[in-house]
């Protein structure tokens, strides 16, 4: 008896829905991805930068909710890409935010350290130095 090509492809195309179904859905990594994103969301949605990186995590992680039960493999890589993306979005908020802290601080600093215009000039502060011990 002689099989037939159709039935190979068959067989080979129930062992492969096999094996995609014994990959668990990605419950974890799909509510550790919505955390992340719940947390760049709140700081992420005023620089464009990581407003970019912070949709680019929505929308993947959508699609891992779409995909979970029926591809179980591509949804867990859709949930970890969607936690990257987000965890990038949340750390280009934050260095955003401590750049303009800096940038306050060494205009406040800068404006602490310069005369007005029309004051007299002050003598520098000189740190007193105690003079050496001698025996």
């Amino acid at each position: 008896m002689k099989v037939k090509p159709i039935w190979i492809a068959i067989a080979a195309g129930a062992v492969g829905v096999g094996c995609a179904s014994s990959v668990p859905p990605p419950n974890d990594q799909w509510s550790a991805a919505q955390a992340d994103v719940g947390r760049a969301t709140a700081i992420a949605t005023s620089v464009p930068e990581a407003r970019l990186h912070l949709q680019l995590a929505q929308e993947d992680l959508a699609k891992s909710k779409q995909l979970m039960g029926d591809d179980n493999k591509r949804s867990t890589n859709l949930a970890v890409l969607a936690r990257v993306e987000a965890q990038l979005a949340f750390s280009l908020a934050k260095q955003a935010s401590a750049q303009d802290e800096a940038m306050k601080a060494q205009g406040e600093l800068q404006k602490a350290t310069t005369q007005p215009v029309g004051q007299p000039a002050t003598q520098p502060v000189v740190p007193l130095v105690a003079p050496p011990l001698t025996h």
